[in-house]
């Protein structure tokens, strides 16, 4: 025996004298058939089951959205490789569309860290790509056209040398983005971190939107409008519209 497994057939008879090699035939009442290729074992992705098993938490009510938050943005550091992870929310601000961090985990520190909103004049260059790619990939900053409008606010005064960010959106909606960040040092992003941070995003999109509609912000220029609790002080965008950040 080869050691391989075979699918079965109905009326399928081995002929004794010639084995089980791959490549030699099996006798199927009288007709001459070729042996069934072995079928190849589908194992998921670990880190998949690792993120389906945080989500589970917070679909039993172990853990609460902070949590949730937490273990995610330190699972989404150690699994894609970077300084830090995060996730962060589209929102209306006073120049225009910005990101402002529900959560990012610092990988120095393996700890939570605050972060500022990413805010710009005229934010469009960022969203026309993410929208129209639903990636924003960098290895250096400084020269990527859709970031340049954050330079300023955000990736100068944090150090932030590479940005991988990737759309989070929900029934086509752009709500915001998955964000992985290298500090200090480039990092030239590999596919098999693209594809993984994008898989990451679909598997936890829909219990991500749980726990942020569940986590509320009262204090001024947050997040969320005190005056009526789990309602996102933002305006969504459509994934196949145009949007002017600063306009």
């Amino acid at each position: 025996m080869c050691g391989r497994t075979f699918v079965r057939f109905p009326e399928l008879v081995h002929d004794p004298g010639r084995g089980h090699r791959a490549g030699h035939r099996l006798t199927c009442k009288g007709l001459q058939c070729r042996a069934a290729i072995a079928l190849p074992r589908m194992n998921p992705m670990p880190e998949l089951m690792a993120l389906q098993r945080i989500c589970g938490l917070l679909d039993r009510g172990e853990i609460d959205s902070a949590q949730f938050l937490e273990l995610f943005t330190r699972r989404m550091a150690q699994d894609i490789g970077c300084s830090r992870a995060g996730v962060r929310m589209l929102i209306g601000a006073h120049r225009g569309a910005a990101l402002r961090s529900m959560a990012m985990h610092d990988s120095a520190t393996d700890a939570n860290v605050r972060v500022p909103d990413m805010v710009a004049d005229d934010s469009t260059p960022y969203f026309d790509d993410l929208i129209r790619n639903g990636i924003v990939m960098a290895t250096d900053c400084r020269t990527h056209p859709a970031l340049r409008p954050f330079m300023e606010s955000y990736i100068q005064p944090m150090g932030v040398q590479s940005i991988l960010d990737v759309s989070f959106s929900v029934n086509g909606t752009l709500y915001g983005c998955f964000s992985c960040e290298q500090i200090g040092e480039q990092q030239a992003w590999m596919p098999h971190q693209v594809k993984l941070l994008r898989r990451m995003g679909s598997r936890v999109s829909l219990a991500l939107m749980n726990a942020i509609t569940s986590h509320l912000d009262t204090t001024p220029g947050g997040l969320w409008e005190p005056s009526t609790p789990n309602r996102l002080m933002t305006m969504p965008m459509p994934l196949d519209e145009d949007f002017g950040g600063g306009k």
